[in-house]
C-alpha cells in the first residue's frame, strides 16, 4: 500500500495505490488524516486509480474521512473494487465514480496536433483526442458541452461520446467513420488547394451564419480587451491606446465562432466538413476569428517556417497560399486590396495575441524573439489602420 498526494487550487487528491485490508488500515488512516490535516481548507478526493483491494477495515477509514468531509468523492475507480462500494451502500452515501477505460494510441495513426492535444485514428470508425494536460478532465466536459451547444445551434459537429484514460492523461473518444481532414487533404494535393479551401471556408461560413445568445460561449472583443491589458507595459504608450481604442470600435456581434480555425480541426465525412475540437468555441465580430487564422497559417511560423510542417505536415509556402486563397473565398473577392487591407486588420489582432502568448511564455527561449517581431509588426500596422472592421 502507498499514499500520495498532489493539489490543485482548492482540491487535495489524495492517491491510494495497492490494497487496504486489516494489516494496513491503521497506517492508511494516520497518512491520510496527516495530509489532509496538512492541507486543511483543501475539498478532499480520493483518487483509487491504482487501487486493487479495498476490505471492510478500509472502508471504516473512509467512513472518518467522509464524517470529517460531507462532500468526499472517490474518482477513477475499478470495477471490482466499485462493486465493494456499491454491495456495502458507499455509493449512496459518497460520490464514486467508476475508472475511465483505458486506451493506447501505440500503432495508431497521428492526425494532427492542436495547443491542447492530438489526435489519432484509434481504428475505421473511431477517433481519439489525447490532452496534453493531466488534469484535463474540466477542459473535457467544457469542450463536450460546446460540442453539444454548436450540434443545437446547427454546426455540423462530431460529439465526443466517451472519456478514457491514455497513459497517466485523459482522452476523447468520437465516432468518425472513414473521415479524412482538409490537412491531410492538402498533403495529398499541395498542387491544388481549391476542395480544400472550398470544405474550410464553407464551414466557416456556416459557423458564422449563427447567433448565439449573449452568455451562451466568451465573448471575443471582451477577451481581446483583456489580452490588450496584459501586453500594454510592453508597448509605447500612444500604441497601446490606439490598439484598445481599435478593438473597443469593433462592434458587439453574437455572431458564433470557432476561435481556433485551422485545417487539424476540419475533418470530412461522406463529402461533408466537420468540427472535431470545440474547446474554443466562442463570439463576436468574424475579425477576431481571422486573427488567429493568420497566426496557425503564417504569424507562428515566420520566425521559423518548420513549425508549419510539424503542426500541419506540409510547407510554409502551402500555407501561405491557403491562407491566401481562403481569405478571397471568405470575402468573395480576388481584388487584391480589399484582401491586403483585411489580412493587415487580421494580422493586429494575430500579433497582438501572439504577443500575449510569447510573454507568459518567459521559459520558452524563442520569447525574446517573437516579442520584438509581434512589437515590431503592431508598430507597423497601428501606424496604418484606423479600423478593424469590413
Amino acid at each position: 500500500m502507498n499514499i500520495t498526494y498532489r493539489t490543485d487550487n482548492d482540491i487535495l487528491y489524495i492517491a491510494i495505490e495497492g490494497r487496504i485490508d486489516a494489516s494496513n488500515a491503521t497506517i492508511a488512516e494516520e497518512n491520510i488524516f496527516n495530509i489532509k490535516n496538512e492541507h486543511s481548507g483543501k475539498h478532499t478526493v480520493l483518487d483509487a486509480d491504482k487501487l486493487e483491494y479495498i476490505s471492510s477495515a478500509g472502508l471504516r477509514v473512509i467512513l472518518k474521512l467522509r464524517k470529517e468531509e460531507p462532500k468526499l468523492a472517490i474518482i477513477n475507480v475499478a470495477a471490482e473494487v466499485y462493486e465493494v462500494f456499491d454491495m456495502t451502500g458507499f455509493t449512496d452515501m459518497v460520490t464514486v465514480e467508476k475508472a475511465y477505460q483505458r486506451m493506447s494510441v501505440e500503432g495508431c495513426e497521428f492526425i494532427a496536433k492542436g495547443a491542447n492535444g492530438a489526435v489519432y485514428r484509434y481504428d475505421e470508425e473511431t477517433i481519439l483526442k489525447i490532452y496534453f494536460a493531466k488534469d484535463a478532465l474540466p477542459e473535457i466536459k467544457q469542450e463536450r458541452e460546446n460540442a453539444r451547444r454548436a450540434f443545437v445551434l446547427g454546426v455540423n459537429t462530431a460529439i465526443p461520446y466517451g472519456i478514457v484514460r491514455v497513459g497517466e492523461g485523459y482522452g476523447t473518444v468520437t465516432e468518425l467513420l472513414n473521415a479524412v481532414s482538409v490537412t491531410k487533404m492538402i498533403r495529398s494535393n499541395p498542387d491544388d488547394l481549391t476542395e480544400a479551401v472550398n470544405y474550410y471556408i464553407d464551414m466557416l461560413k456556416s459557423i458564422h451564419a449563427i447567433e448565439v445568445e449573449d452568455g451562451l460561449v466568451p465573448d471575443m472583443r471582451e477577451t481581446a480587451l483583456s489580452w490588450v491589458d496584459m501586453v500594454a507595459e510592453h508597448l509605447p504608450e500612444d500604441q497601446a491606446k490606439k490598439l484598445r481604442a481599435l478593438i473597443e470600435a469593433v462592434p458587439k456581434q453574437n455572431t458564433l465562432m470557432h476561435g481556433d480555425y485551422h485545417t487539424n480541426n476540419i475533418m470530412v465525412q461522406n463529402g461533408e466538413p466537420l468540427l472535431i475540437d470545440m474547446d474554443t468555441l466562442c463570439m463576436g465580430h468574424p475579425i477576431f476569428e481571422l486573427g488567429p487564422m493568420f497566426n496557425a497559417f503564417i504569424g507562428y511560423a515566420e520566425h521559423d517556417h518548420e513549425n508549419i510542417m510539424e503542426f500541419f505536415g506540409y510547407s510554409f509556402e502551402t500555407a501561405v497560399k491557403f491562407w491566401e486563397l481562403s481569405l478571397q473565398k471568405y470575402l468573395g473577392t480576388q481584388d487584391e486590396e480589399v484582401c491586403r487591407t483585411v489580412a493587415e486588420k487580421a494580422m493586429v489582432i494575430g500579433y497582438l495575441r501572439m504577443l500575449r502568448r510569447a510573454i507568459r511564455r518567459p521559459q520558452d527561449a524563442e520569447s525574446p524573439v517573437k516579442i520584438a517581431r509581434c512589437k515590431e509588426m503592431l508598430a507597423k500596422l497601428l501606424g496604418k489602420i484606423d479600423s478593424l472592421t469590413f
